[in-house]
Protein backbone atom coordinates (compact mmCIF):
# COMPACT_ATOMS: atom_id res chain seq x y z
CA UNK A 1 0.00 0.00 0.00
CA UNK A 2 0.84 3.15 -1.00
CA UNK A 3 -0.45 6.76 0.13
CA UNK A 4 -2.46 8.09 -2.39
CA UNK A 5 -3.38 11.73 -1.62
CA UNK A 6 -6.36 12.83 1.07
CA UNK A 7 -10.33 12.34 0.65
CA UNK A 8 -12.41 15.15 1.14
CA UNK A 9 -12.76 14.52 4.85
CA UNK A 10 -9.09 14.98 4.79
CA UNK A 11 -8.27 11.53 5.69
CA UNK A 12 -5.21 9.87 4.36
CA UNK A 13 -6.34 7.80 1.54
CA UNK A 14 -3.85 4.37 0.64
CA UNK A 15 -3.44 2.66 -2.65
CA UNK A 16 -2.40 -0.87 -3.36
CA UNK A 17 0.50 -0.94 -6.15
CA UNK A 18 -0.69 -4.32 -7.33
CA UNK A 19 -4.60 -4.15 -8.07
CA UNK A 20 -4.74 -0.40 -7.63
CA UNK A 21 -7.78 -0.34 -5.23
CA UNK A 22 -7.70 2.65 -3.15
CA UNK A 23 -9.39 3.19 0.38
CA UNK A 24 -8.31 4.43 3.71
CA UNK A 25 -7.86 2.44 7.25
CA UNK A 26 -10.92 2.36 9.41
CA UNK A 27 -11.03 1.14 12.93
CA UNK A 28 -14.26 -0.05 13.76
CA UNK A 29 -15.17 1.18 17.51
CA UNK A 30 -13.97 4.58 16.25
CA UNK A 31 -16.42 4.46 13.33
CA UNK A 32 -19.11 3.59 16.03
CA UNK A 33 -18.36 6.13 18.47
CA UNK A 34 -18.18 9.14 16.03
CA UNK A 35 -21.65 8.30 14.31
CA UNK A 36 -22.45 8.19 17.79
CA UNK A 37 -21.34 11.45 18.42
CA UNK A 38 -23.86 12.22 15.56
CA UNK A 39 -26.55 10.75 16.69
CA UNK A 40 -26.10 12.81 20.59
CA UNK A 41 -25.90 16.16 18.05
CA UNK A 42 -28.96 15.00 16.68
CA UNK A 43 -30.56 13.84 19.72
CA UNK A 44 -29.25 16.53 22.61
CA UNK A 45 -28.31 19.56 20.99
CA UNK A 46 -31.14 19.68 18.32
CA UNK A 47 -28.78 19.77 15.20
CA UNK A 48 -31.39 18.65 12.02
CA UNK A 49 -30.71 15.87 10.42
CA UNK A 50 -29.78 17.57 6.94
CA UNK A 51 -27.37 19.27 8.64
CA UNK A 52 -25.66 16.43 10.00
CA UNK A 53 -25.89 14.33 6.97
CA UNK A 54 -24.33 17.47 4.67
CA UNK A 55 -21.23 17.44 7.05
CA UNK A 56 -20.87 14.15 6.45
CA UNK A 57 -21.17 13.96 3.04
CA UNK A 58 -24.22 11.65 3.25
CA UNK A 59 -28.15 11.84 3.14
CA UNK A 60 -30.27 12.03 6.33
CA UNK A 61 -31.75 8.49 5.60
CA UNK A 62 -28.62 6.92 5.57
CA UNK A 63 -27.77 8.27 9.17
CA UNK A 64 -31.29 7.26 9.99
CA UNK A 65 -30.18 3.94 9.69
CA UNK A 66 -27.27 4.29 11.22
CA UNK A 67 -28.54 5.90 14.30
CA UNK A 68 -31.02 2.68 14.80
CA UNK A 69 -28.03 0.42 16.85
CA UNK A 70 -28.19 2.87 19.11
CA UNK A 71 -32.21 2.70 20.41
CA UNK A 72 -31.69 -0.27 21.85
CA UNK A 73 -28.36 0.85 23.92
CA UNK A 74 -29.23 0.28 27.94
CA UNK A 75 -27.52 3.57 29.29
CA UNK A 76 -26.43 2.92 32.57
CA UNK A 77 -25.96 5.84 34.87
CA UNK A 78 -21.96 6.47 35.49
CA UNK A 79 -20.29 5.38 39.42
CA UNK A 80 -21.73 8.61 41.42
CA UNK A 81 -19.07 10.95 42.69
CA UNK A 82 -20.81 13.39 44.37
CA UNK A 83 -21.16 14.00 48.26
CA UNK A 84 -25.11 12.40 48.71
CA UNK A 85 -25.85 14.88 51.20
CA UNK A 86 -29.30 15.39 50.00
CA UNK A 87 -31.54 13.66 47.79
CA UNK A 88 -33.97 15.16 45.53
CA UNK A 89 -37.01 12.44 44.16
CA UNK A 90 -39.39 12.97 41.04
CA UNK A 91 -40.72 11.61 38.06
CA UNK A 92 -41.25 12.57 34.99
CA UNK A 93 -43.52 10.57 32.02
CA UNK A 94 -42.46 10.45 28.52
CA UNK A 95 -46.10 8.63 27.60
CA UNK A 96 -49.36 7.16 28.59
CA UNK A 97 -47.50 4.33 30.17
CA UNK A 98 -43.57 5.36 30.62
CA UNK A 99 -42.41 6.90 33.51
CA UNK A 100 -38.92 7.41 34.36
CA UNK A 101 -37.81 8.00 38.35
CA UNK A 102 -35.16 10.48 38.90
CA UNK A 103 -32.84 10.83 41.90
CA UNK A 104 -30.26 13.55 42.05
CA UNK A 105 -28.29 15.58 45.01
CA UNK A 106 -28.29 19.06 45.83
CA UNK A 107 -25.50 19.69 43.23
CA UNK A 108 -28.15 18.55 40.78
CA UNK A 109 -25.92 15.89 39.74
CA UNK A 110 -28.12 13.15 38.90
CA UNK A 111 -27.48 10.04 40.67
CA UNK A 112 -29.60 7.67 39.23
CA UNK A 113 -32.55 6.60 37.35
CA UNK A 114 -34.99 3.87 36.45
CA UNK A 115 -37.59 3.61 33.65
CA UNK A 116 -41.15 1.80 34.59
CA UNK A 117 -44.75 2.13 33.42
CA UNK A 118 -46.07 3.92 36.87
CA UNK A 119 -45.05 5.71 39.82
CA UNK A 120 -45.55 3.38 42.73
CA UNK A 121 -44.07 1.74 46.33
CA UNK A 122 -42.15 -1.08 44.39
CA UNK A 123 -41.01 1.17 42.03
CA UNK A 124 -40.17 3.81 44.28
CA UNK A 125 -38.37 0.92 46.00
CA UNK A 126 -36.30 -0.18 42.88
CA UNK A 127 -34.83 3.30 42.82
CA UNK A 128 -33.71 4.01 45.90
CA UNK A 129 -32.12 0.45 45.60
CA UNK A 130 -30.38 1.92 43.19
CA UNK A 131 -28.96 4.70 44.75
CA UNK A 132 -28.17 2.92 47.51
CA UNK A 133 -25.64 1.02 45.42
CA UNK A 134 -24.31 4.12 43.97
CA UNK A 135 -23.24 4.54 47.59
CA UNK A 136 -25.46 6.79 48.87
CA UNK A 137 -26.85 4.98 51.72
CA UNK A 138 -27.71 7.76 54.79
CA UNK A 139 -28.89 10.57 52.85
CA UNK A 140 -29.41 13.77 55.45
CA UNK A 141 -32.75 14.43 53.76
CA UNK A 142 -35.17 13.75 50.88
CA UNK A 143 -37.02 16.00 49.24
CA UNK A 144 -40.22 14.76 47.33
CA UNK A 145 -43.37 15.27 46.26
CA UNK A 146 -45.44 12.85 48.83
CA UNK A 147 -46.74 10.84 46.45
CA UNK A 148 -47.94 7.88 48.64
CA UNK A 149 -46.22 5.06 46.87
CA UNK A 150 -42.93 7.37 47.21
CA UNK A 151 -43.78 7.68 50.88
CA UNK A 152 -43.52 4.31 51.44
CA UNK A 153 -41.01 3.65 49.67
CA UNK A 154 -38.78 5.99 51.96
CA UNK A 155 -40.03 4.43 54.69
CA UNK A 156 -38.85 0.97 53.46
CA UNK A 157 -35.67 1.42 52.16
CA UNK A 158 -34.60 4.81 54.00
CA UNK A 159 -36.53 4.45 57.58
CA UNK A 160 -36.05 7.51 60.33
CA UNK A 161 -34.44 9.87 57.35
CA UNK A 162 -35.67 13.69 57.05
CA UNK A 163 -38.18 14.56 54.20
CA UNK A 164 -39.00 17.69 52.85
CA UNK A 165 -41.84 18.08 51.36
CA UNK A 166 -42.02 20.22 48.04
CA UNK A 167 -43.83 23.15 48.81
CA UNK A 168 -44.11 24.05 45.18
CA UNK A 169 -46.07 21.01 44.76
CA UNK A 170 -48.15 22.28 47.67
CA UNK A 171 -48.69 25.74 46.63
CA UNK A 172 -49.14 24.65 42.96
CA UNK A 173 -52.05 22.11 43.62
CA UNK A 174 -53.73 24.20 46.39
CA UNK A 175 -53.75 27.26 44.20
CA UNK A 176 -55.35 25.37 40.86
CA UNK A 177 -58.17 23.54 43.55
CA UNK A 178 -58.85 27.03 45.29
CA UNK A 179 -58.84 28.57 41.67
CA UNK A 180 -57.45 32.31 40.94
CA UNK A 181 -60.03 34.26 42.21
CA UNK A 182 -62.46 32.22 44.80
CA UNK A 183 -65.73 33.06 45.70
CA UNK A 184 -65.99 32.27 49.58
CA UNK A 185 -64.43 34.31 52.13
CA UNK A 186 -62.93 30.86 53.49
CA UNK A 187 -61.23 30.38 49.93
CA UNK A 188 -59.73 33.62 49.83
CA UNK A 189 -58.35 33.39 53.03
CA UNK A 190 -56.55 29.86 52.64
CA UNK A 191 -55.44 31.14 49.49
CA UNK A 192 -53.31 34.11 50.75
CA UNK A 193 -52.47 31.27 53.73
CA UNK A 194 -50.89 28.72 51.28
CA UNK A 195 -49.60 31.62 49.07
CA UNK A 196 -47.47 33.20 52.45
CA UNK A 197 -45.32 29.22 52.86
CA UNK A 198 -42.42 30.62 50.69
CA UNK A 199 -41.41 33.55 53.49
CA UNK A 200 -41.35 31.27 56.06
CA UNK A 201 -37.66 31.43 56.43
CA UNK A 202 -37.36 31.01 60.37
CA UNK A 203 -38.86 28.79 63.12
CA UNK A 204 -40.54 31.69 64.58
CA UNK A 205 -42.42 31.90 60.92
CA UNK A 206 -43.11 29.05 61.42
CA UNK A 207 -45.15 29.33 64.46
CA UNK A 208 -46.90 31.80 63.45
CA UNK A 209 -47.85 29.94 60.07
CA UNK A 210 -48.59 27.16 61.68
CA UNK A 211 -50.89 29.44 64.33
CA UNK A 212 -52.47 30.88 61.45
CA UNK A 213 -53.90 28.10 59.57
CA UNK A 214 -54.71 26.02 62.57
CA UNK A 215 -57.11 29.36 63.67
CA UNK A 216 -58.45 29.31 59.94
CA UNK A 217 -59.78 25.01 59.98
CA UNK A 218 -61.08 26.10 63.31
CA UNK A 219 -63.20 29.33 62.34
CA UNK A 220 -64.27 27.48 59.47
CA UNK A 221 -64.60 24.13 60.71
CA UNK A 222 -68.64 23.96 60.62
CA UNK A 223 -68.68 26.16 57.00
CA UNK A 224 -66.55 23.18 55.64
CA UNK A 225 -69.32 20.54 56.78
CA UNK A 226 -72.12 22.08 55.06
CA UNK A 227 -73.37 19.78 52.50
CA UNK A 228 -76.17 19.84 49.84
CA UNK A 229 -78.91 17.92 48.97
CA UNK A 230 -79.53 16.37 45.91
CA UNK A 231 -82.65 17.20 43.64
CA UNK A 232 -83.36 13.40 42.96
CA UNK A 233 -82.30 10.18 44.65
CA UNK A 234 -78.73 10.02 46.36
CA UNK A 235 -76.80 10.50 49.14
CA UNK A 236 -75.94 14.21 50.26
CA UNK A 237 -72.32 15.80 49.66
CA UNK A 238 -70.18 18.32 50.48
CA UNK A 239 -70.63 21.51 49.25
CA UNK A 240 -67.20 22.84 49.89
CA UNK A 241 -65.13 19.66 48.21
CA UNK A 242 -61.94 21.71 46.77
CA UNK A 243 -61.60 23.56 50.41
CA UNK A 244 -61.56 20.53 52.19
CA UNK A 245 -59.17 18.87 49.64
CA UNK A 246 -56.97 21.63 50.42
CA UNK A 247 -57.73 21.84 53.61
CA UNK A 248 -56.28 17.89 53.84
CA UNK A 249 -53.52 18.54 51.34
CA UNK A 250 -51.89 21.34 53.69
CA UNK A 251 -52.44 18.50 57.05
CA UNK A 252 -50.61 15.83 55.24
CA UNK A 253 -47.63 18.00 54.00
CA UNK A 254 -47.22 20.29 57.21
CA UNK A 255 -44.99 17.94 59.00
CA UNK A 256 -43.10 18.09 56.28
CA UNK A 257 -42.93 21.01 54.89
CA UNK A 258 -40.18 22.67 57.09
CA UNK A 259 -37.74 20.32 57.59
CA UNK A 260 -35.16 22.32 55.68
CA UNK A 261 -35.24 24.48 58.45
CA UNK A 262 -33.82 22.48 60.50
CA UNK A 263 -31.49 20.70 57.90
CA UNK A 264 -29.08 23.62 57.01
CA UNK A 265 -28.01 24.03 53.14
CA UNK A 266 -31.16 21.89 51.97
CA UNK A 267 -33.25 22.91 49.16
CA UNK A 268 -37.51 23.14 49.99
CA UNK A 269 -38.21 22.09 46.55
CA UNK A 270 -38.03 19.32 44.25
CA UNK A 271 -37.15 22.73 41.63
CA UNK A 272 -33.53 21.46 40.72
CA UNK A 273 -35.44 18.18 39.02
CA UNK A 274 -38.09 20.30 37.59
CA UNK A 275 -36.47 23.04 36.53
CA UNK A 276 -32.78 21.98 36.13
CA UNK A 277 -33.52 18.60 34.23
CA UNK A 278 -37.05 18.16 33.59
CA UNK A 279 -37.27 21.51 32.17
CA UNK A 280 -34.90 21.38 29.40
CA UNK A 281 -35.88 17.57 28.86
CA UNK A 282 -39.43 18.46 28.30
CA UNK A 283 -38.11 20.92 25.33
CA UNK A 284 -35.98 18.41 23.56
CA UNK A 285 -39.28 16.16 23.55
CA UNK A 286 -41.45 18.52 22.38
CA UNK A 287 -38.49 19.08 19.54
CA UNK A 288 -38.58 15.52 18.50
CA UNK A 289 -42.34 15.34 19.36
CA UNK A 290 -43.57 12.08 17.61
CA UNK A 291 -41.06 9.75 18.77
CA UNK A 292 -42.47 6.55 20.39
CA UNK A 293 -42.07 6.29 23.88
CA UNK A 294 -38.99 3.91 23.63
CA UNK A 295 -37.20 6.34 21.91
CA UNK A 296 -38.12 9.41 24.62
CA UNK A 297 -36.66 7.21 27.24
CA UNK A 298 -33.32 6.76 25.47
CA UNK A 299 -33.37 10.47 25.14
CA UNK A 300 -33.82 11.24 28.64
CA UNK A 301 -31.40 8.17 29.32
CA UNK A 302 -28.67 9.86 27.60
CA UNK A 303 -29.43 13.47 28.47
CA UNK A 304 -29.09 11.96 32.55
CA UNK A 305 -25.80 10.53 31.85
CA UNK A 306 -24.78 13.96 29.80
CA UNK A 307 -25.62 16.00 32.77
CA UNK A 308 -23.24 13.64 34.71
CA UNK A 309 -20.67 14.22 32.48
CA UNK A 310 -20.50 18.05 32.50
CA UNK A 311 -20.95 18.07 36.27
CA UNK A 312 -17.93 15.60 37.05
CA UNK A 313 -15.60 17.55 34.45
CA UNK A 314 -16.91 21.00 36.50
Amino acid sequence: MIRWGLTRQNKQRFRCKFCGVSGIKKRHDIAIKNIEVLFERWLLQTETLERLAKHRHTKPQALIQLFKQFWNEKIEPLPYCGNGYCIIVDGLFVGKSRCILIAIDSDGIPITWYGCTKENTTTWEFLFQQVKEQGVTTPSLIVSDGQKGLLKAIDGVFPNIPQQRCMTHVVRLAHAWLTRFPQTTAGRELRTIVGALYSVTTQEGVENWNKIFNHWCTIHHDFLKEKSTPLGPGRPWFTHRKLRAVRSLVLHAQPELFTFLSTPNTPKTTNDVEGGLNSPMKALLRHHRGMPPQHREVLVFRFLRRRQIQKYQH
